[in-house]
């Protein structure tokens, strides 16, 4: 008889319970739309304005190049007419204000990445495309332009934080993952867009980008090998004799970095048909409650109405 009573109990707990949540989240839904306008900034801009996420981006680390820049040549510790980008940051306190925003524009970087992956594994989930085989290598290029534009952005980080002088080694490697998995990125998003007639003028512009980063990337490449090699060999220097390959090299090597950055505003467009929702937090409640027999027995609700004892 006491166990009848206990299991009756326990039914209409679990039923009032059940009821609560469901009005609680109802009324939470209602509070949450009604509060999306008083979002902090930042939060706001990813939910409902993600076109400009590419703009500030690319923005921000150009910007953040000509900061290190003017920074480095009004301490005289740099020369006026186009150094290295590395070299703008070898010495306090350039050196600092350049790992601080170039680690910010990493991050905002990989953001992008990111924003675009979800963007297209929606696309394919809507099943724009008809052709299943399509599909499936677009997945698995959309998968290789994540992990390679995450590796790009973790190779500008790397750039920022090793300096080129005292830890060249990580530098350089840093180096090689921002430009040339950037490179393999552009490629890989111009080749997807490529593949899907019709062909626009955002196509357009990603194949003139990724042509022009191609063809900076590889000047760049071969004039700094030149101008080492020629360099230590006591051909000259770069104020003298290597001076035309020296600029060569270091013009190069800004509008090299500055391809890969504009690259995202070819997002822009995309980025204005989206909208980001969520995350959302499922918080757990424990509630205790008594049975007839005297037990003590807890409860753990969730947000989404999930009642557990």
């Amino acid at each position: 008889m006491a166990n009848s009573e206990t299991t009756e109990q326990k039914k209409q707990f679990l039923q009032n319970e059940t009821t609560n949540s469901d009005e609680g989240h109802n009324h939470e839904e209602v509070v949450e739309e009604e509060n999306e306008t008083d979002m902090a900034l930042c939060i706001l801009l990813l939910k409902k304005r993600v076109h400009y996420l590419p703009v500030i981006t690319a923005v921000f680390i150009i910007a953040s190049f000509f900061i290190s820049y003017g920074v480095s040549v009004g301490h005289g510790h740099v020369e006026a007419d186009f150094p290295y980008i590395s070299h703008t940051a070898v010495k306090a306190p350039e050196r600092c204000i350049f790992a601080q925003l170039i680690n910010i524009g990493a991050f905002l970087l990989a953001a992008n990445v990111y924003v675009r992956y979800l963007q297209q594994t929606e696309m394919f989930k809507e099943h724009v495309h008809p052709f299943v085989d399509c599909c499936a290598k677009d997945r698995r290029l959309m998968i290789a332009s994540l992990v390679i534009g995450w590796l790009s952005a973790l190779g500008l980080s790397m750039v920022a934080n090793f300096q080129t002088i005292e830890m060249r080694p990580p530098h350089y490697v840093g180096a090689g993952m921002a430009f040339g998995l950037g490179l393999v990125y552009c490629w890989i998003q111009t080749s997807i867009s490529l593949r899907h007639p019709p062909i626009d003028c955002v196509t357009v512009l990603q194949l003139l980008n990724s042509i022009i980063l191609s063809i900076c990337l590889v000047t760049f490449g071969v004039s700094k090998t030149i101008f080492k090699v020629k360099e230590g060999r006591g051909e000259g220097t770069k104020h003298d004799e290597l001076r035309p390959v020296y600029l060569v090299s270091t013009i190069s090597e800004w509008l090299t970095a500055a391809a890969v950055v504009l690259f995202l505003l070819t997002f822009y467009p995309s980025f204005s048909k989206i909208t980001i929702t969520g995350p959302r937090i499922v918080l757990q409640r424990s509630r205790p409650y008594s049975t007839a027999n005297g037990n003590t027995h807890t409860t753990s609700m969730s947000n989404n109405g999930t009642l557990t004892v």
